[in-house]
Parts: C-alpha cells; structure tokens; sequence
C-alpha cells in the first residue's frame, strides 16, 4: 500500500477492534418526556471519589464531546486536580448529517420559522425541528441527573453543564432560565445570534436575580478569536459570499464578549462568577477541544 491509499471501510490490518476508553460506559434511554432516544457516554476517573463524591461534567453533542472531555477529565484527575464523571448526551446515531438535524431540536428554544437561516444540502427547516431546549433540559435533569446517581457516587452540588455553538445556547437558556440547576455554566461559541439574538432578552431578568443575591451561578463563556473572520474552506453548496454574509450577521466574537462583559460586571453575592475568555487562533471547529479544556479547569481546578 502506497503513502497516500486509504484503506476501504471494509479493510485493515489483522486483529482489528474498536477503540475503548478506560472505564468508560455507553447507554441509550428514551425519554418519557419528549419520547426521543439518546446515547449517554459516561466516563468515571481511574481514582476513588471524595466523600461527597465526584463532581459531575455534562456536556452536551456527545458523540464528539465525550472522548475530549473524558480523556481530559481524568487526566486532570491524575494531575492532583477535582474528580468527575464525564456525562455527555448524544445520539444513537453515527451519521453526521442525522446527528446534525437531531441536535437543533434538542438544543434550540422555539423559533419562528421565518427566523431559521436555511443550510444548503440540509432537509428544508420545519418548526418540530427546533424548539425542545425547555424539554432537553428537564430530560437532563429529571430523567439523566437519577439515573446517573443511581450507578456513580456525584455530589449533587457540583455539577457543570458545558455546549459548544448550538450548545453554547442551551447553556445560556439554562443559566438564564435555571440559574440553580448547574453549579458551573460553560458557554463555549455560544449561538448568541440565534433567532435575532432572542436570548439576550433573558439577561435583565438573570441579572436583577443575581443582584438580589438569588442565585450565584458560576459562569465561563469562551469564542474562538478567529470565528469573525472569513473561513479558509467552505461547506459545499455555500460561496464565499454567503459565508462572509453568516459571519456578519452572527457576529460570534462581538455576541461572546459583549454577553461575557455583561455578565461579568453584575455585583452578585459570594459564590457567582463570570468570566469570558477569547481563543487565541481557534476558529468554531478547533475551540471546542480548548473551550473542554477551559471548562474543566475552570470547573474543577479553581
């Protein structure tokens, strides 16, 4: 075989397994609460918890998420820092077109259709496509948060949600909207933009409970400094033009930090924190490996 073949999918070397992660675990549950099927990967440290047990790192698009968070979860675990259970949320799927369309659903709130930017090559866009964060966040804990209980030692008073892009969203519906739910919220390329930036209009409300001294959420929002420039490979279908038009209108790097100085500016009681953090060189793609990164020092190191 030259330097250059690949191998067809059929193919390889004799011997050949599927790759696993060191005492790590994956399930399906089906939801009672909106009926739809997830894939639950969970990663346990290779040490014995504390005696009020691990920490808890959900993250949400599991099937990329989980091998970069457990990996690096249990690796800080090792260096001397917090333990935790990686949870990261998915789907039974290995395609990833479905999982592209399962997620908006999941990780959006309800949106006008007249609002939802259209993807070349995609299904054209329909109002049951999106809308479920309210659902997707009860699932998580109603549902998930027990079960996960049930079969792991957790404190139930430190956890942590983590999204990246769509998913960054879902974290700020929850911060917003459940400022109590989650000890540490992880923003990473937060789709501020979505729906004509609908969810700054949860901001003043979050911030007059935090000022009373209601709710001390600790927050971490990160961008990736590059994500305002123009992108050096276009999705097919999509021209330079469209491309330079999307990144105008979402304003990635503006939304993060303007939000994240907002946030970080509000006088709330002991215990609530927000930070924002710019990437240096990372675009939407390459910040999430590094905004997991941040999310665990940030989680379970400070």
């Amino acid at each position: 075989m030259s330097a250059v073949e690949t191998l067809a999918p059929d193919e390889g070397p004799p011997g050949q397994g599927p790759v696993t992660l060191p005492r790590a675990v994956q399930f399906d549950m089906v939801s009672r609460l909106n009926g739809r099927a997830y894939r639950i990967f969970v990663a346990a440290p290779l040490l014995p918890p504390s005696p009020e047990g691990y920490a808890v790192i959900v993250t949400s698009d599991g099937n990329l998420s989980f091998p970069i968070a457990a990996q690096l979860a249990g690796m800080n675990a090792l260096g001397g820092g917090k333990k935790a259970v990686v949870v990261s949320v998915g789907y039974p799927s290995e395609n990833p077109l479905e999982l592209s369309l399962l997620r908006r659903r999941d990780l959006t709130p309800p949106t006008p259709l007249q609002n939802i930017q259209p993807v070349p090559g995609w299904p054209e866009p329909t109002e049951a496509d999106f809308g479920g964060a309210e659902d997707f966040y009860r699932f998580l804990v109603e549902e998930l948060r027990p079960a996960i209980a049930a079969g792991w030692q957790v404190d139930p008073a430190d956890q942590t949600l983590y999204g990246h892009s769509l998913g960054g969203l879902l974290t700020l519906h929850v911060l917003f909207a459940h400022p109590d739910s989650f000890r540490n919220f992880v923003a990473s390329s937060p789709s501020i933009w979505w729906n004509e930036r609908a969810i700054l209009a949860d901001v003043p409300a979050f911030a007059r409970r935090v000022e009373a001294g209601e709710v001390t959420p600790r927050v971490l929002i990160t961008i990736g400094a590059t994500e305002q420039e123009p992108p050096k490979a276009l999705p097919p279908g999509m021209t330079q033009e469209d491309a330079n038009q999307r990144i105008a209108q979402a304003r990635m790097v503006d939304n993060a930090a303007d939000l994240g100085g907002r946030l970080a500016a509000l006088k709330g009681a002991p215990g609530y924190e927000a930070r924002y953090r710019g990437l240096d060189e990372d675009d939407h793609s390459t910040s999430l490996g590094t905004s997991i990164a941040r999310a665990i020092s940030f989680a379970l190191r400070d």
